[in-house]
């Protein structure tokens, strides 16, 4: 679901915008400003997805509102009578540029290229992810190893006894389970760091 906030000194524009919206799926209005402090102000409070913003409005103007909004910022649409104002929204990262009157078609154009924007910042975030799980399981035994080689012992750190045996039961009662959170929870990994030769 995208929460859009409709920003416009004209009620006449933020109705038509409401309506046109009503019609298109998984978008909702959050609210509405009438001038650009008040967008500041409802951007704060309501955190919505998309600004619909105009931009010659009393107070701050939309490219003002848009420059100064504090980041991770929402999606931003222009919709504007000017055509002047293009290239400035552009730079400030603008997801589109809608004039007025702003028609259905256009509007929805613009809700799905927001919709393949949020899909292509998803797709990037598993990229960083998985990128990163090779080198910190790399890591991980490489430590295991070096651990390993330091210290024969430092294994059973790693590698628990199975339940039940005499030295889990001396150790951590009945609480030895081949669960790492079981493990963490008894403070069997902090017995045998303290325990292990040179520490």
């Amino acid at each position: 679901m995208i929460r859009a906030l409709l920003v416009d000194d004209e009620d006449i524009a933020r109705e038509r915008l409401r309506q046109m919206l009503g019609s298109i799926q998984d978008v909702e209005v959050a609210g509405e400003a009438a001038d650009g402090e008040e967008a500041i102000q409802k951007t704060l409070e309501l955190q919505p997805d998309l600004l619909l913003l105009d931009i010659q409005m009393p107070g701050a103007s939309g490219l003002e509102v848009a420059a100064c909004l504090p980041r991770p910022r929402p999606k931003i649409v222009f919709c504007t009578a000017f055509d002047t104002y293009a290239v400035k929204a552009f730079e400030l990262h603008a997801i589109d540029y809608l004039l007025k009157p702003v028609s259905l078609h256009r509007l929805a154009q613009a809700i799905e290229r927001i919709r393949q924007r949020a899909l292509r910042d998803a797709d990037s975030d598993v990229d960083r992810l998985t990128r990163a799980v090779p080198a910190a399981s790399a890591r991980l035994l490489a430590a295991v190893a070096a651990a390993t080689r330091s210290s024969p012992s430092a294994t059973s750190c790693i590698f628990p006894p199975k339940r039940d045996s005499p030295s889990c039961t001396r150790a951590i009662g009945r609480t030895c389970w081949n669960r790492p959170s079981a493990i963490l929870r008894s403070g069997w990994m902090r017995r045998c760091s303290s325990a292990s030769p040179g520490r």
